[in-house]
This record gives C-alpha cells, structure tokens and sequence, in this order.
C-alpha cells in the first residue's frame, strides 16, 4: 500500500534546524586554525612592534641592531600580510602554513641571536613550536620545528664552542663552558618536548572529532531504522477476517485479509476454477470520495497498462455490487523490501544489484506503456519466495499515465519523502527519470542499511532530498569506489545528470559490482561529487540542466 501519512508541502522550504549528521574533520580542523591562526599572528605583530621600538635604544653594536630592526619588520609585513590573507580562509593552505612558518622561525632566531640565544626571549621560538606544531599540516608543523631547532642549535652551540662571538644583550661570556652547554642542550630539549606536545594534541583532537563523528553516525543511523519502523508500524497489517472475508466479488471468492493500508485491503480470494489470487478494494469510508475512487481505478489502469514479468499481473477491475472498487491481481507468495530489511537491517550486495537489474526491467515497460510510478520505496518492491526468485514492482495508486489522461494529482508533491526525487518536490511534471532516482535511493538504503534521507518531520526530510547530499556511502558499509560513483550519478539532483535510462543505471550497477565500470561512467561520478560533494548543502542551480539526454 502506498503512504499517505503526509501533507504535500510546497518547494520553498528554508533550513528547519541543524542539518548536520556528521563532522568534516578537514573543514573543522582548517576553521580551528585559521581562528588561531588570527590570534598568534596579532600576538606576533604585537612582539615584532614593541621589539622593534625598543631596539633603538638597547645597547649592542650598530650593524646588529640595525639587522634585528630590519628582521622585526619583516615579522610586521608577514603578520599583516597572513591576517589580510586569513580574510578568506581557504587561501591558508598547507604549504602556505609551512613557508610562512620557515620563514618567522628563521627570523626570529636571527633577532633572538641579537637578544641572547639564552635569554628569555627564547620563549618566543616556544610559542611558535607549539603554534605550527599542531597545524593540521604535517608539512608545516615539521618544516617550522626543523628550521627553529636547527638554527638555534648551530648559533647556540656555535656560542659554547667558541666559534661565533657572543655579541648578544645577555651575553654568556662570563659563563662556564659546561653553563652554555647545558643550555644548549636543554633549549633542544625543550623544543623537542614543546613539539612532541603540540602534535600529541593535535592527534587527541582530531581522535576526540573522530569519536564524535563515529557516535553521531550511529545515532544518524538508528533514527534512520527508527523513522522507517515507525512509517512500516503505522501501515501495519493484521491478517484475519475483514469486512469482505466471504463474500463474491465479480465471480471471486473472497478470502482472508492479508494487508491493510491507507487507501484499501488486500484479500487473498480464488477464481471460479480454484485459483489463487489477491483482491484489493477501496476502503468503505473513501468509496463516496471521487478523487480518491479515480485514483484507485487510475492504478488498475496503470498496472494493466504494463506487461513485465517483474509487475503482478492484472485479471481484472471494476466497481461490486455495493459500488466498492476492486482490483484482482496475481496473489504473491513472498516478503516485501521493508521486511527483508526490518530483519536483516541490509542485504547482501548481490541480491541489491539483481533486485535493480529486475525493478529496472519492470520500469523500462513502465515507461514503454507511458507510466510513471511516482512511490517506488522498499515496501513496494516484492521477492517472491518461489524459484526463480524474482522481484516485483507493487502499488501503483500514485503513478501517473504520461499518455492520454493526466495526472490524479496535479499540482501537489506525492510520493514518499524519503525516496522522492528533488522534482517530485518543485511540482508534477516527473517523468521516468524520478523512479530511476528512487531506485538508486532504495539501492543506498538496501546496501548501507540507512535511508538515504530521514526526520522525524517530513519538512526536514522534503528539505534534505532537495537540498542536501546524503552521507558518503563509504562512511556506512565497505563498498567499492565505483558503486558509490554509479549511486551518486542515481541520485544526483538535477535528471540531467543522472543516467539517460533505469536499465543504463542497473547495468553500471552490475558493473561496478564485478570491477568493469567503463571510464566514461567513472569520470562522470567523480566530476558530479567535485561539484556536489557526499553530505554536502547547497541551493539549486540557477539554471536548469538537460533533460535525459544529456546524460550519456
């Protein structure tokens, strides 16, 4: 039975909340730094502005004086020139981080040589250990702790082996050979230390988002299963006698009730020659609803309209006695996908890419007979228990007939949140490429164990499938590569990105399974996830793509 447990909302819908599930660690570490970044480099400009302005008068000999001077104002020029570049943060790269750190540590040891190698004015090369240490960029937290600890070392072992003159304010010429030695040592000690701690830091950091991210994925995924059981519980159906359990309806025996939904019943029931099949009616309190009376006929309509092994054949339709419509059909023997999945959470890779090979043959006579499902969902694809195990295609009381008469629900969202395509949100014109989407939303679901898109309100799921990406595949379950390419193309927003036909879609799918995904596929997936990257946000397009064609 198809979902109804919604109201159609329109396509303008605006952020409800957070919409966040897990933490990029690259974009929260890089934001970390850049804030960091802006206060160490105001604490230099501070230290290089007040050196410099008390060098003048310090005593030491002039041509050194003059150096540090020089020295102190190429720190200022840096500093300022780092903090109009941390304007826009994504110039802060990596090898940014690491020159501008090679070059602040060189200076400041040179100025620090005026001052005394082992004076307190040593602290500063401290601070810049630490602050470059835990950078994010191994590159920069090496290269700045080499450059400061090397040349600290040769000018201060320089110094107690006599082989540089000490012309430093805090001069140690007074010193005994073992003192400078000793302080040579410990200031490499020091460093070494201050450099272990920063990057320790920076490991438990990152470790501690980590956690965050893997405890926040879990909590993602049971509200997920948590959202379904919910929607499968509130269509729930008890077998057992019902209001037509005895009865004949145009010659067939009606027999036990086997399903209850929103719009009707299913009965199991028999012909005049013993067989079985399924009779479904339209419930007694929506037989004086017209609408809703054209929209049961329109599915007799639809589902007759398609001759697929992979969709229950239709025996035959039309109003009882008492004016209840009816539509008898082949009776399955079976379980659908939301049950297989209430039981085993996921299924294996195998069986998801032979139930897309099947769905896909179903919809590609869906779309010969001028149909469009609209509500394909894990409750509406069935695996029949008998040999050769086939899936089927159930439920078409949304479809919409591309030919002829049109759509029952013009002008109002339908479907079901989870696995609506983003079209089926802006308005009614949806063709076959919305259920080629769906089906690459229950692949996702079947595969990773996790829809695509939940919430607990249905205006926050409408908002994720028109706006958002869900998470990387990879992030829920090990996949291959490739299948994740094949599914972000599926589900990709706009229909011109995403394959051309339903059964193009199934046989990337068995492609990327067995490691033969053709190139031309392989590009195509990566360039959509450099424009839309997994679990990324973003508004619409201004312009709108191709149609079908447009995808290869």
């Amino acid at each position: 039975m198809r979902s109804t447990n919604w109201t159609p909302l329109p396509f303008s819908l605006r952020p409800p909340g957070d919409e966040s599930v897990t933490v990029d660690l690259r974009k929260v570490l890089h934001g970390e730094e850049v804030a960091r970044a802006r206060v160490f480099f105001r604490v230099m400009l501070i230290i290089a502005l007040t050196t410099g302005g008390f060098i003048p008068l310090l005593a030491g000999e002039d041509w050194l004086r003059f150096i540090s001077a020089g020295l102190c104002a190429v720190v200022v020029l840096v500093a300022v020139g780092v903090l109009l570049l941390l304007r826009r943060p994504a110039r802060y790269t990596s090898e940014v981080a690491a020159i501008v750190g090679v070059i602040s540590g060189t200076t400041a040891v040179i100025i620090i040589y005026y001052i005394g190698p082992f004076s307190a004015g040593s602290m500063v090369l401290t601070l810049g250990i630490y602050f470059f240490g835990t950078s994010h960029s191994r590159l920069a937290a090496r290269s700045t702790y080499g450059a400061i600890a090397a040349l600290d070392l040769a000018a201060s072992a320089g110094i107690a082996a006599d082989v540089f003159p000490d012309r430093s304010l805090f001069s140690t010429d007074l010193a005994q050979p073992f003192t400078r030695w000793f302080q040579v040592v410990m200031s490499q000690v020091i460093f070494g230390l201050t450099f272990y701690l920063a990057r320790t830091s920076r490991r438990a950091t990152e470790g501690a988002l980590e956690r965050v991210n893997r405890a926040n994925l879990q909590i993602y995924k049971r509200e997920g299963l948590l959202y379904e059981a919910r929607n499968e519980l509130a269509r729930a159906t008890r077998p057992g006698e019902g209001r037509h359990t005895g009865t004949t309806i145009a010659g067939f025996s009606v027999g036990q009730l086997i399903g209850r939904g929103a719009m009707g019943e299913v009965y199991c029931g028999t012909d005049t020659a013993g067989l079985p099949v399924a009779i479904k009616l339209l419930h007694l309190n929506l037989v004086d609803d017209p609408d809703r009376v054209k929209r049961f006929m329109r599915e007799a309509e639809a589902a007759a309209a398609v001759d697929s092994p992979h969709v229950p054949q239709v025996y035959a339709s039309g109003l009882a006695s008492d004016n209840t419509p009816y539509l008898v059909m082949e009776l399955l023997e079976g379980h659908d996908l939301a049950w297989h999945l209430r039981k085993a959470g996921k299924l294996e890779l195998e069986l998801v890419v032979e139930m897309c090979e099947h769905v896909a043959k179903a919809l590609a006579h869906v779309r010969e007979a001028g149909v469009v499902h609209r509500d394909l969902k894990p409750g509406n694809l069935f695996l029949t228990d008998s040999l050769p195990r086939t899936w089927k295609v159930l439920d078409f009381g949304l479809s919409k007939v591309l030919w002829g008469a049109g759509s029952l629900t013009r002008d109002h969202a339908v479907g079901t949140p989870s696995y609506m395509a983003p079209e089926q949100i802006r308005g009614p014109e949806v063709d076959h490429l919305a259920d080629l989407y769906a089906l690459a939303a229950i692949a996702y679901r079947a595969i990773t164990g996790t829809p695509p898109f939940s919430g607990n309100e249905v205006a926050k799921v409408l908002y994720r499938v028109a706006y958002q990406q869900p998470l990387c595949p990879g992030e829920l379950t090990r996949i291959p590569v490739d299948l994740e390419l094949v599914l972000a193309l599926g589900m990709a927003k706009e229909r011109g990105d995403r394959f051309a036909k339903v059964e193009h879609f199934a046989a990337a799918m068995r492609a990327a399974r067995e490691g033969q995904l053709e190139d031309e596929t392989r590009s195509r997936g990566w360039a959509l996830l450099r424009s839309y990257p997994w679990g990324s946000s973003q508004q619409p397009r201004s312009g709108k793509r191709g149609g079908p064609s447009a995808a290869a």
